[in-house]
């Protein structure tokens, strides 16, 4: 068992003893993806989870037009899956694309599964991980229920700093539904704005 990887992860989730870290270790493989690689396409049933080692991922979806709208980035340390689709065994409505050189631990989900039924502390960790998953999509909603690209702008401003910093202005906006352009505006605003408050 490589501890380098499992370090981080082992701070992450302590309830998980070295002795899980080793079953779980036992079925899962380092992947490497290169940036603009997919973990997961539209349309192929989901059948492999992974922890993220390295890199960052966008969880994005089309429109009716065809445009991509992201509705999920993630980074180190963070869990990639799509649950809805390896339960239902149905077409994946969510494209997982690296967004920049990743390092992930990839797992089998169906040799997951009968772990959690042996050892509580994963089951723990599996609710863990739905409980952040729900969140995120409710903490979304919520930034899309902003009314203007300002809003929503500030708002990742003051609570995600960490994606105004790593992630492209193109993308912010897919994930704030708004243009490139009106986020470019809005940005220059707030540019200013602390410019003024500073002189």
């Amino acid at each position: 068992m490589n501890h380098e990887i499992y370090q981080r992860l082992m701070k992450k989730y302590p309830v998980v003893t070295e002795a899980e870290w080793q079953l779980l270790d036992a079925i899962a493989t380092v992947k490497h993806i290169k940036k603009g690689d997919s973990f997961l396409r539209y349309g192929k049933v989901a059948r492999y989870a992974a922890f993220v080692i390295s890199g960052m991922f966008k969880f994005s979806i089309l429109d009716e037009e065809g445009n991509e709208k992201i509705v999920k980035f993630s980074f180190t340390d963070d869990f990639l899956a799509n649950c809805e689709s390896y339960n239902k065994k149905a077409p994946s409505a969510v494209s997982i694309t690296a967004v920049e050189d990743a390092v992930v631990l990839r797992i089998n989900i169906k040799k997951l599964q009968p772990l959690y039924d042996l050892h509580m502390n994963l089951l723990h960790v599996n609710l863990q991980l739905y409980q952040e998953l729900l969140e995120q999509q409710s903490e979304h909603q919520y930034i899309l229920s902003l009314k203007s690209p300002l809003q929503r702008y500030k708002f990742l401003l003051e609570r995600r700093p960490a994606i105004i910093q790593k992630i492209s202005l193109t993308n912010i906006a897919r994930y704030l539904y708004t243009s490139r352009e009106a986020l470019s505006r809005a940005r220059l605003y707030l540019l200013d704005q602390t410019r003024n408050f500073c002189d």
